[in-house]
């Protein structure tokens, strides 16, 4: 666990935090999670549009936002990815983060909330990409393709040079539902990815892997190429 400085004002408002989390919890939720093998040191069970306003609540700022990554339950964790500053965040606290995605709906939210919409996070999913957790590359491919939609061009040279992990990373099961959402987001947004994606999908559907065929024919289709 993360050991950190008092803070009189930040202590205050993770109680604050806490507190309205477990007015919002909804124990049959959270049960239901935890048999689907959810693990934190917490969970209540408090549903993702709940945590959002909540989360409009609250002001944004890194620390804050590593003091709640930081607490291993499921609600504040979320809420970090929410309220983390999309402008003022060191790679090196990320790094910090990585070994907490230990399942898919928070890969998922801090994709989406957070890493999908931050900029200059280029090499950061690159290095992703190949982290050893599962849930941080699913994370990474995620992130990528939410980045060519909210942020812009960026991260293009990175997808292009590392397309050929990407293929690879296809035949994780894991992971292979954000290979396809990476691809398509590559062929939506980018000019420079359309064809090489393209080729790729149609690599794939033309392939014997019946699962890949599926996912390129997903994708054509997104494409607009079927």
């Amino acid at each position: 666990m993360k050991i950190f400085a008092f803070d009189a004002g930040l202590d205050e408002q993770l109680k604050m935090v806490q507190r309205r989390i477990r007015k919002l919890m909804n124990g049959e939720i959270a049960a239901q999670l935890r048999a689907a093998g959810m693990d934190y040191a917490k969970l209540y069970g408090v549903s993702l549009v709940h945590l959002r306003q909540f989360s409009q609540e609250l002001k944004a700022g890194k620390d804050l936002a590593d003091r709640l990554w930081h607490r291993n339950i499921r609600e504040t964790m979320i809420l970090a990815t929410m309220v983390a500053p999309k402008e003022d965040f060191p790679d090196a606290l990320l790094a910090q983060w990585a070994d907490g995605v230990q399942h898919l709906e928070l890969a998922e939210q801090l994709a989406f909330n957070f890493l999908g919409k931050r900029p200059g996070s280029g090499a950061l999913l690159e290095e992703w990409l190949l982290h050893p957790g599962q849930y941080v590359r699913y994370c990474s491919l995620m992130a990528l393709g939410w980045q060519l939609r909210f942020v812009g061009m960026e991260v293009v040279p990175v997808f292009k040079s590392n397309l050929s992990t990407i293929e690879a990373l296809a035949a994780d099961g894991g992971v292979r539902r954000a290979v396809v959402h990476c691809l398509k987001m590559g062929g939506r947004f980018s000019a420079d990815l359309a064809e090489p994606v393209e080729v790729l999908a149609r690599k794939w559907q033309d392939g014997s892997d019946p699962v890949l065929q599926e996912a390129g024919t997903e994708i054509l289709f997104e494409l607009g190429k079927s």
